[in-house]
């Protein structure tokens, strides 16, 4: 269960962070108006405050299993965190 939850949390992060450089490239081509530009640019800054935390805490769970390997093996994410 808790490599299902690793493993999307980490697809999530790297889904979310192609999806703001896409945003930011669609801003810097000036095609937006300035009030669609300033919504999706401020999105964007809530979006990438999330995705940092998500990563942070997957990062942190994966640390967690590293330094104590025995609850890797109980809860069988051992596999994916290699």
């Amino acid at each position: 269960m808790l490599d299902v939850i690793l493993r999307n949390s980490l697809d999530i992060v790297a889904r979310t962070e192609r999806l703001i450089e896409k945003a930011k490239r669609l801003i810097a081509t000036g095609s937006l108006d300035d009030v669609e530009a300033y919504r999706i640019h401020t999105e964007l800054e809530r979006l990438a405050d999330v995705v940092f935390i998500m990563d942070d805490a997957a990062r942190l769970l994966r640390r967690m299993f590293e330094l104590r390997p025995e609850m890797a093996h109980r809860y069988t994410v051992h596999a994916t965190l290699q």
